[in-house]
């Protein structure tokens, strides 16, 4: 069998705000993902769709005569099956086979943003065997036959045809085919409910009205209920597949993380990342974990009560938390499944002080923790004269986590600090970078411990120079967001000027196309340069150049850059206020109005009024 691609689209939360927060929401995916930008609100969630793969059909035990298309070519083997109640193996003269499941790519952080691709399955000419040469009116008709073999042709057929030809899935809708199939999930022949499921995962990839009718005939209830009966790999595969599809549907999201979050926990995610030698009963196929985690994917970019739920849902993050540690110490940082769980991650991180208080309860303010004041530098000054409190490492728990307390715990950081550096997947830079965005969007000593643990643990920051770069804006963008996130800690802010300072510099020279054209991101450059400037003058006296200077200007004037225009001027007035940066500034030929003019003027006074 081969794998083909085709894409929907899937979905990660990521929200970013005036504060720094950003939420990425990854969650909508189908057989294959696809990823699309919704404009960014304060808390604001990002979908991104996509929906698994589609299975080939099964090949069906031998029919009623009738006339074949896609004969075996002479000297090919035959195909046995063998059945009982709730499983159905194959072999080509008596070899196991195991069918390929496309491989999903992350949208971003599924990242919303990208489509993923997880292809449905399509049989080769070889593989369609015995497929009789029908009409899809005829092959609905089969479906309510009294006979098996009936029942079987006609949902491969089915399955087949809506690979290859995308209306047919409208006209088995209006044929009423839906209802049969469902129904069909509950056959006492396993191979019937085999092929029954890969025909509705077909029919419901990529197509709205499949999903619901599928849904409005209890086929979710009826799925999740063959998946805990069969030992089936196949079927688990077109179960999982079907439920991934499914899931990039707004509408059924609720049902599915009632019923379907529990069912695939239970039965192949926890299994899947807790595997031992127990039997051939416990073994859970890569691809079904795979589907799994992206139908989870898309249910974690639902609402807030939805992804409350996710995150109460006994052993689900220990084990994506378990599947994503074993990624990295197996060095296998570009696994499509380790992108589902980076997503899922991504996602429960959302709001997640606002929404689950207990999570950050690991972090502590020590007691001897002293408010210190700074003298104000400008109303606009990194040390304004806002006390702020020292974190001190100590107070962070050493007990091992579990539950919601994986999600800020030092040694989840220590997991995207890894996958950073040696991850080549862009969804998955995408949501680890997003993930930690997350979790230092607050304001308080929750955020402030996560970014000193994320420059201790980081050593130099290395990790974070490669996001930068505007080959991909998006993470470039999610990148900038964390660090103006970590810049608002003092305590880390000389660390920070001294590394992140020289390559910020030299973006803001490059001008807006650095950027992406993107306003967001100038403006969040710009911002963490005015946080970080007056903690270590010798690096912001190297990295403000001339040119820096004439960019700015240039961006300040630019008003088609909202964000990025003020921000621009914001920084150009308090290098100016900074002495002994102005000092500097004077020695390199500038004079105040280069850093002072009306519009610059106007600018600060109406951000000074907000």
């Amino acid at each position: 069998m081969s794998a083909g691609t085709m894409k929907e689209t899937s979905r990660t939360l990521s929200t970013r705000n005036s504060g720094g927060r950003y939420m990425s929401t990854s969650g909508v995916w189908e057989e294959q993902i696809n990823a699309s930008t919704w404009p960014k609100s304060p808390n604001g969630i990002k979908p991104s769709k996509s929906d698994p793969a589609l299975a080939p059909p099964f090949s069906p035990a031998t029919g009623p005569s009738m006339r074949i298309k896609g004969q075996m070519a002479q000297g090919q083997s035959t195909f046995q099956t063998r059945t009982n109640r709730h499983s159905v193996s194959s072999g080509t003269n008596g070899n196991a086979i195991t069918s390929s499941q496309s491989r999903i790519v992350r949208m971003p952080s599924t990242q919303s943003q990208n489509e993923g691709k997880m292809g449905t399955m399509k049989m080769e000419n070889k593989s369609m065997m015995n497929i009789p040469d029908l009409t899809l009116k005829e092959a609905v008709e089969f479906l309510s036959s009294s006979e098996e073999s009936y029942q079987q042709w006609g949902a491969t057929f089915i399955q087949h045809t809506t690979y290859t030809d995308e209306s047919a899935k409208s006209e088995v809708f209006q044929l009423g085919g839906i209802p049969t199939l469902v129904t069909l999930l509950r056959s006492g022949n396993p191979q019937v409910c085999q092929v029954a499921a890969g025909a509705l995962r077909n029919l419901a990839f990529k197509n709205q009205n499949n999903k619901l009718e599928v849904q409005r005939c209890g086929g979710i209830a009826k799925a999740l209920q063959l998946l805990k009966e069969t030992d089936s790999t196949e079927t688990q595969k077109q179960i999982t597949g079907l439920l991934w599809n499914l899931s990039s549907a707004n509408e059924l999201k609720q049902e599915l993380t009632a019923t379907a979050l529990p069912a695939l926990t239970q039965h192949v995610v926890v299994p899947y990342t807790s595997l031992s030698d127990t039997g051939p009963s416990s073994y859970i196929d890569p691809s079904v974990f795979n589907c799994a985690t992206g139908c989870l994917r898309n249910l974690s970019s639902g609402k807030d009560g939805q992804r409350q739920t996710m995150r109460s849902c006994p052993g689900l993050i220990d084990s994506l938390m378990s599947y994503m540690k074993s990624c990295v110490a197996e060095e296998n940082p570009d696994d499509s499944s380790l992108e589902n769980c980076a997503c899922i991650l991504h996602n429960l991180s959302y709001k997640l002080e606002q929404e689950s208080s207990g999570s950050f309860s690991n972090y502590n303010p020590s007691r001897d923790a002293q408010p210190e004041k700074s003298p104000t530098i400008g109303c606009f000054s990194p040390k304004s004269s806002k006390a702020q409190k020292t974190f001190s490492f100590d107070t962070v728990d050493a007990s091992p986590p579990s539950g919601v307390k994986w999600l800020s715990h030092p040694n989840a950081i220590d997991t995207y600090l890894s996958l950073l550096e040696s991850s080549e997947n862009k969804a998955t830079l995408e949501a680890c970078c997003g993930a930690l965005q997350n979790l230092t969007a607050t304001k308080g000593n929750a955020s402030d411990a996560v970014s000193q643990i994320l420059v201790s643990k980081s050593r130099d920051l290395s990790q974070f120079g490669p996001l930068l770069k505007p080959s991909n804006p998006k993470l470039q963008n999610t990148a900038l967001s964390l660090l103006g996130n970590m810049s608002r800690t003092s305590s880390v802010q000389g660390t920070m000027a001294k590394q992140i300072l020289p390559q910020l510099g030299e973006l803001l020279e490059g001008g807006p196309s650095k950027f992406g054209n993107s306003d967001e991101s100038i403006a969040a450059a710009c911002n963490t340069v005015v946080r970080l400037m007056s903690a270590n003058s010798d690096t912001s006296k190297k990295v403000i150049t001339n040119a820096v200077i004439q960019s700015l200007t240039d961006l300040s004037e630019n008003k088609k850059f909202t964000k990025g225009s003020n921000a621009a001027s914001l920084l150009l007035y308090s290098i100016w206020q900074d002495k002994n940066l102005q000092s500097a500034m004077k020695k390199i030929g500038l004079t105040k109005s280069a850093f002072i003019n009306n519009n610059i003027t106007q600018v600060v006074s109406r951000l000074e009024g907000l």
